[in-house]
């Protein structure tokens, strides 16, 4: 017959909350994943792709990289960023993309107040999830197709109307993000012209704020930093950034 060994009983509570502890733990992490925003510092209406590019430089441009990687206190999560271009059929605007493992709570609140500090209608982030309803293509474009005109006219051919440009050494880096899924085959076109191979995604992709109203989309930033800062309490200032 096989004994049974009994434990006292604050040693049993203790096993079963270090259990509670560790699946909590694992399931928060699981969570986490890399995750993609992209907001604009410009304010203006009609912008030209010329000017879109001379924003890259901007002090405007600078003064919000500073502040998406001041956020890093905040959420306690590294922030990288990047210049880039924001760029659509009939136009285009000087932009920054950020990225940061963590969930998508936070990168909702990160991306509202990107939003609110640079006075936008609406930003868009893209979190990765098995299951989600969106998906999002990398892509990087053969060398000689280097101009940001010439990248664009080819994704304007195949279909592809929005779209994020980040300048690198290596080249042009193209980001879609395909929030009905409806893409792929138009991706796969320009990839082809392109002479680029695709990476992809699926997850969701959402856009905060209101594309028509600034005072709307300002108050829904608001509403979206004043929840997660309810649940949050002990959140911490930024980061001085140089």
């Amino acid at each position: 017959m096989i004994s049974q060994i009994r434990f006292p009983l604050n040693v049993s509570l203790a096993v079963i909350l270090l259990a509670i502890a560790s699946v909590t733990t694992t399931a928060q992490r699981a969570d986490r994943s890399l995750n993609y925003g992209f907001v604009s510092p410009n304010t203006r209406d009609n912008l030209k792709l010329e000017d879109a590019i001379r924003g890259l430089s901007s002090a405007e441009e600078s003064s919000l990289l500073k502040r998406a990687r001041s956020l890093t206190c905040v959420v306690k999560r590294r922030i990288s960023t990047m210049r880039a271009l924001g760029s659509w059929s009939d136009g285009a605007e000087h932009s920054i993309l950020i990225r940061v493992n963590t969930d998508e709570p936070t990168i909702r609140y990160l991306m509202s107040r990107l939003g609110r500090d640079a006075n936008q209608k609406a930003v868009i982030y893209f979190h990765p999830q098995t299951a989600g309803t969106a998906k999002m293509y990398i892509f990087q474009p053969a060398w000689r197709f280097r101009g940001f005109a010439t990248i664009g006219r080819i994704l304007d051919a195949a279909g592809i109307s929005f779209r994020t440009l980040i300048p690198t050494k290596q080249g042009t880096v193209v980001y879609v993000v395909d929030t009905e899924r409806s893409l792929t085959g138009k991706v796969k076109a320009a990839a082809t012209r392109l002479r680029a191979r695709v990476k992809s995604q699926t997850g969701n992709a959402n856009f905060i704020g209101d594309d028509a109203v600034r005072e709307k989309g300002q108050t829904i930033f608001a509403n979206e930093i004043k929840e997660y800062e309810s649940k949050h309490p002990q959140l911490s200032p930024p980061c001085e950034v140089k």
